[in-house]
């Protein structure tokens, strides 16, 4: 048996421009499983186009930081300006603001339920979008357990998910080397260089979780994010011949964050 590794896409939903590129790298690349933010614009978008891809698995990507909330803004003050639109990720990376548990938590139950509707089933695993914190963090650790989906956050300097008598155990690779491929877009060399430690950590028993944002760039991402072309060459790198080769030739075992349960 070779060594699990999901390489997830991120971000579905985000731009219609997006959304097609995502699709591409699970249609004909090597994405193994994707994660939609259900309350942007295009998140309607992104489920019509999952016909292209069935069997894909689909999870929670959640958002607290990008265009506007499920939630009345009125409900998560903390979250929002004055005009119901999120604050931003910056100022809560920049620790100008502080998200508060109760608002998060709202928000994070409102996006669940979103999900069950649009698609017809709960998600089976949740994530955080870009900023987060402890009270984010703790906030989707307790909405995971209320509905019973998969989770993995750090919460108080500890790396938490579910027990391994109910999942295989899983390790996200965000350290500062994966950070900076993040901010630059990966190529194929960090496979064939085994930046993330695949290979490195073969035999660890763990499955190695990738974030990956393969997409197109259109108005939509250059007006709301500041992650850019780094998705465009996720998207190449995600399709390229020879990191389909190099998985072949290294037993690499993709699977999806819903094979995670035991």
């Amino acid at each position: 048996m070779g060594k699990k590794v999901i390489i997830n896409a991120d971000d579905l939903g985000m731009s219609e421009g997006f959304n097609e590129g995502a699709i591409k790298a699970l249609r004909d690349g090597v994405a193994s499983s994707t994660t939609i933010m259900i309350n942007q614009p295009a998140a309607e978008h992104a489920i019509s186009l999952l016909k292209e891809v069935p069997g894909v698995y689909v999870g929670l990507h959640v958002n607290l930081t990008t265009g506007s909330p499920v939630s009345n803004p009125e409900k998560i003050p903390s979250l929002v300006k004055p005009n119901g639109e999120y604050i931003g990720s910056k100022d809560f990376k920049t620790h100008k603001k502080k998200f508060v548990y109760e608002d998060c938590y709202t928000e994070i139950k409102a996006q669940v339920k979103k999900f069950k509707y649009l698609l017809g089933y709960y998600p089976s695993h949740i994530e955080m979008h870009s900023a987060m914190d402890d009270q984010s963090n703790k906030a989707i650790m307790d909405v995971a357990k209320e509905f019973g989906l998969h989770y993995d956050v750090y919460y108080k300097g500890e790396f938490l998910q579910p027990s391994p008598e109910k999942y295989f155990q899983v390790e996200e690779k965000l350290n500062s080397k994966v950070a900076e491929i993040i901010n630059r877009g990966a190529t194929p060399n960090d496979f064939f260089n085994d930046s993330y430690d695949i290979l490195k950590d073969k035999d660890n028993g763990l499955v190695t979780a990738l974030h990956f944002h393969p997409g197109y760039v259109d108005a939509y991402i250059l007006d709301h994010s500041t992650l850019t072309l780094p998705r465009v060459r996720d998207l190449q790198t995600l399709t390229s011949k020879s990191l389909k080769g190099w998985i072949e030739d290294n037993d690499i075992d993709l699977i999806s964050y819903g094979d995670l349960k035991k």
